[in-house]
């Protein structure tokens, strides 16, 4: 399923993303905020068209690296090149550790395009959240929870994909 989406044209990523995000929309909306299911449908259609017009062409250029690194690797995107990119000894076979250590760099290249802006966007989200379940729906507190889990995942993985990468890299070895 991986290397399928990882493959996918941009349309196929625009109405995967934005067919999970509408669906999500719709069911918020009905069971949330207790619109009908017309409204829910009609609102959760349009989100997930919007949603997924601008994520689908995201999604793709950001899985360029990737691509480009299992292209490049005699093994492709193997089981075995994506546990040494993630965890686990580093490995004895030194094309699998180049292998590995790309796809590392190819994971954490938009990452550290983002370490900035991204970690403050997903605050600010939180703090949006915040105000809108003291102001609103308690169901907000929620999303508050969901926006600040994003926001220390999006930190955790950006430090835990550079220690990875520095320990594959052949060179360093």
């Amino acid at each position: 399923m991986r290397e399928r989406l990882l493959n996918a044209p941009v349309w196929v990523l625009s109405v995967v993303t934005g067919g999970l995000f509408g669906l999500f929309w719709v069911l918020y909306m009905r069971l949330g905020e207790a619109e009908s299911w017309a409204e829910a449908l009609v609102y959760g259609g349009l989100m997930g068209l919007f949603f997924g017009a601008i994520m689908g062409p995201v999604t793709h250029r950001q899985n360029r690296g990737v691509r480009e690194a299992a292209a490049r690797s005699p093994e492709g995107l193997s089981r075995r090149v994506r546990r040494a990119a993630s965890r686990g000894p580093v490995p004895a076979d030194p094309d699998v550790r180049g292998a590995a250590h790309q796809l590392a760099l190819a994971q954490l290249e938009p990452l550290e395009r983002q370490r900035r802006w991204g970690p403050a966007f997903l605050l600010l989200m939180t703090a949006l959240a915040a105000a809108l379940a003291v102001t609103g729906s308690a169901w907000w507190w929620v999303g508050a929870a969901s926006w600040a889990a994003f926001a220390a995942a999006h930190r955790y993985l950006l430090l835990r994909l550079r220690r990875r990468a520095a320990l594959l890299d052949p060179a360093a070895g």
